[in-house]
């Protein structure tokens, strides 16, 4: 790739934000900034794999979390380690505190069999069982009567969160195959009761049914207020999990026609409560946010909507009731999500119709090198595709218009799957790949993924990581890794992991032509074997092959040495110092982006050489680190025509 073509591709997708780009250290990814306090990163943490809980900085974690569990309550307070007083120091399931750490410990438990971390969670699980009020309800803080955090909960997901734990407690699966038989009938009773219970605490207007609010009253169930400017009405956001939850219950239990009854009402509230041809964005200079008139844009929806004429509805910190979101003040107006596509997938739900669900027909795909891809991701099925002859202007996604825009030579005119890009938020396990014949297969992940989120499919363990890179229409960059199947073999693709800020993965594939090569080796053994005979017999008739063959090698051992020579000159010559050149290839190029970002991020599977570190210090310090790796992102993309010189 040449210099300045790198500009809006990989330049964006390396994370140069404002010419920085975003490293995480291995030891330090546990903690973020969330809700402007220090806290876990519960949510990049649970989608790792099943040995990393069993890992020292998993545990280190877990035991952390056993140290700052609230005494005598059970739960964790939000921002575990955080000192809090007040409502906020008793156990909450705010900001997803207490359900996760609950997760976490039942990980760690079953990666390790420390019954520790068993009894922790179990302490956990009881908390939540005391936050449940005898009408059903969850409120958010433990111990707070007479105050909001008293409230029945739907805020930020936290009841549905619960109500998961529930139900896998109830039937034993996910994290909580291990839990007894006494608390699988306790989470069973807990459930239903949180399940009728939001039945009853869904919004009617004008006799239909609409949806619910952040927040209930705990005792008559009736919307309730919370902050300032979060006031009684229909809430979108949380009200979008809740639908989705029950539309899977329901589906599974189809008897249960008072849940179809209510989410079938639920569904059609969101289709009539969309927002057509307005998008809320950042002005041009960023110092605010506006709303425009723009044709074909939408649905969208208000986060808040009024218990009367369900229009859209905004507040301030004085209370104040607003129908227009330019009326509120600034601060509030960037500082809130007002409107979002919370709904985008409730209208999209099909009804309940009561009829008991059957389970949709896993999609099979066939090619030339593929004799056969199974997609067990059936609601994204349709859009995985096996594609011939991939090249650059080639749709990478059969749900996505995104393009490639450059491809490693030895990729063009592939086979290629061609997954669907939603895919990439399915926990499970995506498909099944067999091959037809000896094959290399190629996977191409998002960049982001492996760098800056420091996450792995599982499935690519057994692949090796090559030094080159895809880059899309949509300015993704991504990292491509190989591995080699026999004829008749079988790969599943495991889960992508996470849908957050990524695109889902893709792949290539190729005959094997070092399986062809075994077998023409072997040919050209036996051939040889053959004339070795013919010699020996020669040799017994008296030639002269001998002599003949000791002049001949003298000559090549000759020829050799001198060569070893040559090659040996070149290489010292190439091992002086270039700089920006980290993988000693003798050029500046993507590749060595690519190892900068691992090593300077600590990817302990990163191999660099003496020289390569040399190589790669730019900003003039020793040691490699994120401000190196912008100095050669910024050389790639023409932002600078030469490395700082620093001596």
């Amino acid at each position: 790739m040449k210099k300045g073509k790198f500009t809006a591709l990989a330049l964006c997708a390396l994370m140069l934000s404002a010419g920085v780009p975003q490293i995480i250290p291995a030891q330090d990814s546990a903690y973020t900034v969330s809700a402007a306090e220090a806290d876990y990163d519960w949510g990049g943490m649970l989608k790792k794999s099943a040995d990393w809980f069993g890992s020292s900085e998993a545990l280190k974690i877990a035991d952390e979390c056993i140290q700052y569990q609230v005494a005598n309550e059970g739960g964790w307070q939000k921002g575990m380690t955080t000192k809090h007083d007040g409502d906020w120091a008793h156990s909450t399931i705010d900001n997803d505190a207490t359900t996760s750490q609950i997760r976490f410990l039942m990980r760690s438990y079953a990666a390790t069999g420390q019954q520790k971390y068993y009894d922790c969670a179990v302490r956990g699980i009881d908390c939540l069982f005391k936050m449940q009020y005898s009408n059903g309800g969850y409120m958010q803080c433990l111990n707070t009567p007479g105050t909001y955090h008293a409230h029945i909960t739907l805020n930020d997901g936290a009841y549905v969160h619960v109500m998961q734990i529930m139900q896998e407690m109830a039937e034993k699966t996910g994290d909580f195959t291990k839990l007894s038989d006494e608390y699988a009938q306790k989470a069973a009773a807990s459930l239903e009761k949180a399940i009728d219970c939001l039945l009853k605490m869904q919004i009617t207007v004008n006799g239909k049914k609409t949806a619910w609010c952040q927040q209930h009253d705990e005792n008559n169930l009736k919307p309730a207020p919370a902050r300032a400017y979060e006031l009684p009405s229909i809430c979108t956001s949380e009200s979008a999990g809740v639908v989705t939850f029950l539309h899977s219950y329901g589906k599974a239990h189809p008897e249960r026609t008072d849940i179809a009854e209510s989410v079938n009402a639920a569904i059609e509230w969101f289709k009539k409560a969309g927002l057509y041809g307005i998008k809320f964005d950042w002005n041009s200079d960023k110092s605010d946010k506006v709303v425009t008139q723009v044709d074909g844009a939408g649905p969208i929806w208000a986060r808040f909507y009024t218990l009367d004429t369900e229009k859209p509805l905004f507040s301030d910190r004085d209370g104040g009731t607003y129908y227009d979101v330019m009326q509120i003040s600034q601060e509030r107006r960037t500082g809130y999500a007002w409107y979002g596509s919370w709904g985008k997938n409730v209208v999209n739900l099909k009804p309940l119709d009561g009829q008991p669900e059957v389970p949709p027909e896993e999609p099979k795909y066939s090619g030339q090198f593929i004799r056969e891809l199974t997609v067990h991701d059936t609601k994204n099925g349709s859009n995985w595709a096996v594609a011939w002859k991939m090249n650059v202007g080639s749709k990478i996604y059969g749900d996505r218009d995104f393009e490639i825009t450059t491809l490693p030579e030895y990729l063009k005119d592939a086979e290629y799957v061609q997954t669907a890009c939603d895919s990439k938020t399915v926990s499970s396990d995506l498909a099944t790949l067999t091959a037809s014949q000896p094959i290399t297969v190629y996977a191409i992940v998002d960049m982001r993924l492996i760098v800056d989120q420091g996450m792995k499919p599982k499935f690519l363990d057994g692949f090796t990581q090559t030094s080159d890179l895809v880059t899309s229409s949509n300015t993704v960059t991504y990292m491509v890794y190989q591995k080699k199947l026999a004829a008749d073999e079988q790969l599943t693709l495991t889960s992508n992991l996470t849908g957050q800020n990524v695109v889902n993965y893709f792949l290539a594939v190729q005959p094997d032509l070092s399986a062809q090569t075994t077998e023409s080796t072997a040919e050209t053994t036996q051939t040889t074997e053959t004339t070795t005979e013919t010699t020996v017999s020669s040799e017994a008739a008296g030639g002269s092959t001998a002599e003949s063959s000791a002049e001949t090698s003298s000559e090549i051992t000759s020829d050799t040495a001198a060569s070893e020579t040559s090659a040996t000159t070149e290489t010292t010559a190439e091992l002086s110092r270039k700089s920006g050149d980290v993988n000693v290839d003798g050029s500046v190029t993507v590749a060595d982006a690519v190892l900068l970002a691992r090593v300077a991020a600590e990817d302990t599977a990163a191999k660099i050489t003496d020289q390569g570190k040399a190589n790669g210090e730019l900003d003039g310090r020793e040691g490699l680190s994120a401000d190196d790796l912008t100095y050669l992102l910024k050389y790639l993309a023409g932002m600078i025509e030469a490395f700082p010189d620093w001596d």
